[in-house]
Parts: structure tokens; C-alpha cells; sequence
């Protein structure tokens, strides 16, 4: 077999970066593959434009190296291609919720091993229709959604996950004094709500908080909408404490369903995160791309 690496070399803290000689060595005694090709990102989009680059037959299967933002890129370039080439992910982010939710391998033995038993699924992707941005695991908007672009690369580099933790808390104030009053169709439902945050999820990890959406599934052909209606400090907090016991989608501070098509209008100007990637204007209209992706996963 034959595959391609492609490596966001500064994503996240580099360590799964310096030990690459020794997963693709891995990679070599003990599978079928034979030859591999790597392919080092230089600056934004060059993942994309990479992976919309190859042609059905170019490579056996392809390895993303790096974080969220990078198997958007990947994803994207290889819808873009029309390859229908498998893809595996190694998790080198500085939070990989895509990649947490699929329980990905994080040794080069386990790596292996999955590419050896080569299962694949057909993976959703979200498609935003004005922008035709896809996203592999959310887009969010609201509360604590800008934090990530008020994170230096420098501060997430150190600390890790922390930076976004510590930099959410001391914007808490501001954060949570936001309210947007959102118009939504879900399919065939509308309605309207006075909302704090809004997420449209592929998977059920979101900003290193595992099941938040916690019927997600990236091969049910749905996206998950997840709404916290305005609250204040109290609410929030008992919010969290649902959330330790995974009972937080009844608390009445919370709207969840799941649809294929999502269509959301606000007045407020707000940035909004797209898999990482700034987002702005409404309405917002996503559409569910079922079965888009060919992924490998590790058996369960």
C-alpha cells in the first residue's frame, strides 16, 4: 500500500511531530504499506489545497497530522477532489475533540494496527451554505466562542487545552452577557429563543468536553443542535453540574435536537468559529453532507 502524510508541523506542542520517523517505521513493519510520502503545510490552506490536488488510485489511504484545523483542511480538499480517498488521523492539536470522539489510537503500535485492520465508515461533514465551509466537528456561536482567536499560538503551545480554560474564565464577565435572539428552522421546526451559546455539532466533543451533544454520530446522515439559553452565573453553573453526571440535555436551560438541515438568523453582528475558521454574517444555513468521508477508525 501506499500512502501520503500530510503534517501541520506547529500544530499543538510538536511532540507527536518529532516522533513521526518512529510511526511511520511502525507503520512499515507492520502492515502492508510500503511507501510513504509526506507533505509539510508551509501556511494556511496548503492541507486543502494538497489534499483537493490528488486524483482516485494517487494514494491508498491519507494520514492527517495535526489538529482540528488541519483534518478540516483535509477534509475539505479531499471532498473538493472527488478522490474518495480513505483518510486516518494522528491527533497533534492542542485540544482534538474530532479525534477524541473516534477514540483514535495515540501510539505508533496502535496506529498501525488500526491501518492494518483498515475499517472505515462513511463519515458526515457540514457544509455552511454561504460560505461552502465544511466542518468536520462544530460550528459554534455565543458564549466562549471567540476564545480561540484571542489565544496565541504561543499560549496554547504551553499550557495546552489550559490557555483556552484560563483565557474563557477571565472573558467570563463579558461572556456571559451576551444574548442572542436566534431564528431557527430545523428541518421542518421553528423557533425562536434568547440564547447564550449555539453549537451545530458532527461529533459529541467540543471544546475538550466529551458528550456534550451526546447523540451525536458522524455516520447518522444528522447534525446536533445544542442551545444554552441566556443565563446567568447560577444557572451556568448547576448547567455544569448536570453536565458531570451527563443529565444536562433536561435542564430546561438547554435545547437539543438533531437535523439535516440547519438554518439559524440573529441580528447581532458576532463572529462565529467554524471547526477553528471565522465565521460571520447570518443567516447561518448548514447542511448535513451524509456519508462524504471515507474514515478509518480502529475496531471497537
Amino acid at each position: 500500500m501506499k500512502c501520503l502524510f500530510i503534517i501541520n508541523p506547529v500544530s499543538g506542542t510538536k511532540v507527536i511531530q518529532k516522533n513521526l520517523d518512529r510511526i511511520i517505521g511502525t507503520l512499515i513493519l507492520d502492515t502492508d504499506v510500503s511507501t510513504v510520502d509526506t507533505f509539510y503545510t508551509e501556511k494556511k490552506n496548503d492541507a486543502m489545497y494538497k489534499a483537493a490536488s490528488l486524483k482516485a488510485g494517487d494514494y491508498d489511504f491519507i494520514v492527517s497530522v495535526g489538529g482540528d484545523g488541519t483534518v478540516n483542511e483535509v477534509l475539505m480538499g479531499l471532498i473538493n477532489s472527488n478522490s474518495h480517498i480513505p483518510v486516518a488521523l494522528i491527533p497533534a492539536g492542542t485540544v482534538n475533540d474530532f479525534a477524541n470522539y473516534l477514540k483514535l489510537p495515540t501510539t505508533p503500535h496502535d496506529f498501525a494496527k488500526m491501518i492494518k485492520n483498515f475499517k472505515t465508515i462513511k463519515a458526515d461533514v457540514g457544509q455552511e451554505a454561504h460560505s461552502d465551509i465544511c466542518f468536520a466537528n462544530v460550528l459554534s456561536g455565543g458564549m466562549f466562542s471567540d476564545i480561540a482567536f484571542m489565544v496565541t499560538k504561543e499560549l496554547k503551545n504551553t499550557f495546552g487545552p489550559l490557555a483556552y480554560y484560563v483565557t474563557g474564565i477571565k472573558e467570563l464577565p463579558a461572556q456571559l452577557a451576551m444574548n442572542l435572539h436566534l431564528k431557527v428552522t430545523a428541518d421542518h421546526e421553528y423557533f425562536e429563543e434568547d440564547a447564550s451559546l449555539f453549537l451545530i455539532t458532527n461529533s459529541s466533543s467540543v471544546g475538550g468536553f466529551r458528550d456534550i451533544t451526546p447523540y451525536a454520530d458522524v455516520s447518522d446522515g444528522k447534525l446536533d443542535l445544542f442551545i444554552i439559553k441566556k443565563c446567568n452565573v447560577a444557572e451556568l453553573l448547576n448547567l455544569l453540574k448536570d453536565y458531570r453526571f451527563q443529565i444536562h440535555t433536561k435542564n430546561p436551560m438547554i435545547r437539543y435536537c438533531q437535523a439535516s438541515h440547519i438554518k439559524i438568523e440573529c441580528d447581532q453582528d458576532i463572529v462565529y468559529d467554524i471547526d477553528g475558521e471565522k465565521g460571520e454574517g447570518f443567516p447561518i444555513e448548514v447542511n448535513c453532507l451524509a456519508g462524504l468521508i471515507d474514515l478509518i477508525v480502529p475496531e471497537k
